[in-house]
């Protein structure tokens, strides 16, 4: 009997295993990373001492103490009308919350045409955003 002689196989690499690996690994850090508010303007609350703490979501509404403005992350001019216009684009009906970050030495017309720029779009609910006070 002549029994014929096989080929020996070629070792493989099975990447299959390796890939799933890491994407569990990525779906792992993904999921468990929190993620910072990053603004386009460097701003300084004031502090207070509130009653309770409130992590508000809504449209976010940066002031610096030049006076300029960022609206969810874009710098937007100073004007009345490019407030309103990026206001009304980010909010999502009238019970969208405005939440004000407004540098402790921001100019008082800046604050002000914010406000303004709100009640004129029918927005009611906003917040003043501040930095916790330690107690002494």
């Amino acid at each position: 009997m002549r029994f014929r002689q096989r080929e020996p196989e070629e070792p493989e690499i099975n990447l299959v295993p390796m890939i799933d690996v890491l994407l569990m690994t990525l779906i792992f850090l993904v999921l468990t990373t929190s993620f910072a508010h990053e603004s386009a303007l460097k701003v300084q609350l004031p502090q207070a001492h509130p009653k309770k703490t409130l992590e508000a979501k809504g449209v976010r509404v940066v002031i610096d103490a030049a006076g300029d403005f960022a609206i969810d992350g874009s710098v937007v001019p100073s004007d009345e009308a490019a407030i309103m216009h990026a206001l009304a684009a980010h909010a999502h009906g009238p019970n969208t919350p405005i939440i004000l970050y407004a540098d402790r030495k921001a100019p008082y017309r800046a604050v002000v045409h914010t406000l303004d720029a709100a009640r004129r779009l029918g927005l009611g609910r906003i917040v003043f955003a501040t930095k916790v006070r330690s107690s002494p």
